[in-house]
């Protein structure tokens, strides 16, 4: 079969000539779709499930990567294994494309902190000046509530003996109570 990259758009127009630009790619049969157009459809976006489990294959699969050359039979084991984990089938290939820009953002984001190595030796220093200063702000204040620890463990003390106290006069009232009860009953 004779695919024609132009015949697409041709298709569009002879099929919905009113609005031939709203039809949507997903309504062209898959048959009529050129090689190019095909390899060059943007996949969906991953999930973050996907991506953990992504995170946990290539774990998995890194050393076997790194062993073969032609490595696309453990592109497709990866991709059956994230099957099992996430439910969420993925093509080796996309696997593939996902590490290689996942390894160049990761790339990329190191090197300006290499290019702005005295800034960063300053900014260092400021957030290790904050951090000593917030340090001895948390023991000051770790100082004054074991302060109010103690001084409420010295009310309560206070508040039990006077309780006590308290009991021991009721005691002697009712015993005197009695004492003069008794006297006058007699």
């Amino acid at each position: 079969m004779v695919r024609w990259p132009g015949l697409r758009p041709c298709l569009s127009a002879i099929l919905n000539p009113a609005g031939a630009s709203s039809m949507a790619a997903a309504e062209v049969p898959g048959y009529l779709v050129s090689p190019q157009t095909e390899k060059h459809r943007r996949a969906r976006n991953w999930t973050d499930a996907e991506m953990r489990g992504l995170m946990l294959v290539w774990e998995e699969f890194f050393d076997e990567l790194k062993q073969t050359k032609r490595n696309a039979k453990v592109y497709e084991k990866m991709a059956s294994k994230l099957f099992e984990m996430t439910g969420e089938r993925r093509l080796g290939e996309e696997i593939k494309i996902k590490i290689t820009n996942m390894t160049f953002q990761y790339r990329s984001e190191e090197r300006p902190v290499k290019k702005r190595k005295v800034r960063s030796c300053h900014l260092q220093k400021k957030k290790l000046r904050l951090l000593e200063a917030m340090l001895e702000e948390q023991r000051r204040l770790s100082r004054a509530m074991e302060e109010t620890c103690r001084e409420v463990r010295r009310v309560l003390d206070q508040q039990n003996i006077l309780q006590v106290q308290s009991l021991q006069l009721q005691e002697r009232m009712m015993s005197l109570l009695e004492k003069i009860i008794a006297k006058s009953n007699v």
